[in-house]
């Protein structure tokens, strides 16, 4: 079963959040805005090196992904769930739709992009040496545009937007931080 916890960004979060590879996320007024978005306990303040920003400790370092596909094994051993993090912002008559996949969880380097369409891309990466012997699958009913594949020592992951009707491409796609990123939008 599928986990999502609903998170909000503004349009200037989601690209510090891209560009620094989801690891990173320094707003000063974010608390404000919203609620914490995990429970884990924040970084203490360090003391700045170079250009580093120091930490706020009302700002968690780390966010975890809102978006969890559990694994349905077939054989071997399979990591429990996999992780993306998915943005969606909305505007009249459709929305644009971001996902991180947390690929660095369950997978090493080199993450490659094997297939890419405009409704449709392929991802590919070596499974964890742990999880090298997995054989299964992971996908939603409701998300049914995401899905990922383990076999041969590797994950897949996909996005296929051939299925759905209407006006869906994807806009914008490669890795960042050895992570598969995709942007796609959607309209009526």
């Amino acid at each position: 079963m599928m986990k999502v916890k609903p998170v909000f960004f503004s349009t200037s979060t989601l690209m510090v959040l891209l560009l620094s590879g989801c690891s990173t996320f320094l707003m000063e007024d974010h608390q404000a805005q919203s609620p914490p978005i995990n429970d884990q306990a924040p970084v203490e303040n360090q003391a700045p090196v170079g250009d580093q920003v120091p930490s706020d400790p009302a700002v968690p370092e780390t966010i975890s992904p809102n978006v969890y596909f559990d694994v349905q094994t077939q054989a071997g051993t399979c990591p429990e769930a996999v992780g993306m993090w998915a943005f969606i912002l909305g505007f009249e008559g459709g929305a644009d739709h971001t996902v991180v996949v947390d690929t660095e969880a369950i997978a090493t380097l080199p993450v490659e992009i094997l297939q890419s369409e405009d409704r449709r891309i392929i991802y590919q990466a070596p499974l964890q040496e742990e999880y090298a012997s997995c054989v299964g699958t992971a996908q939603s009913e409701r998300l049914s545009m995401y899905s990922f594949n383990f076999g041969d020592g590797k994950v897949r992951f996909e996005l296929d937007l051939t299925g759905d009707d209407g006006y869906r491409e994807i806009r914008y796609a490669d890795t960042s931080t050895g992570r598969p990123y995709v942007h796609w939008q959607a309209t009526e």
